[in-house]
């Protein structure tokens, strides 16, 4: 997949930032739980990250919820960026799905990495850090329209 945006598509974007704002940071699950002993079966830490969008006439959410798993436990932590649209402003559902992976991604991100090693500093005894990503990496999925 490629990061590159159409020109038109950038306007959007810009458009979006310049007339929305961040309300809240919503934490829909943070949990950890350490193994009773280290798992053999599972050699590395296997994260999966997942990104989901809401979109009302007024307002739009962008939530990341990653899931990981290691030799010592599992971690969840699920976030949601809720954004409110301003001066009347209806952008496309595309338009909201790019400003999603450009922005809301990397804006609510680190809070999921902030409450991942918070758990497991506590339940594991030493904090996992999630990686970081790259822009792009970690998408919504697009309408074609």
């Amino acid at each position: 997949m490629t990061n590159e945006r159409s020109t038109a598509e950038t306007a959007e974007i810009i458009e979006i930032i310049e007339h929305s704002a961040l309300v809240d940071m919503d934490f829909y699950e943070v949990s950890a739980r350490r193994h009773d002993a280290v798992r053999e079966d599972v050699e590395d830490a296997q994260l999966t990250i997942h990104v989901q969008q809401r979109v009302t006439d007024t307002n739009f959410g962008v939530r990341v919820t990653a899931s990981m798993v290691s030799p010592q436990g599992e971690a969840t932590a699920s976030v949601a960026g809720e954004y409110e649209l301003l001066d009347g402003i209806s952008p496309s559902r595309r338009a909201l799905q790019l400003f999603a992976d450009e922005v809301g991604v990397m804006t609510v991100f680190p809070y999921v990495r902030e409450a991942i090693a918070t758990a497991t500093a506590k339940v594991f005894g030493e904090p996992v850090h999630l990686p970081l990503i790259q822009r792009g990496e970690v998408v919504v999925s697009k309408d074609d329209n």
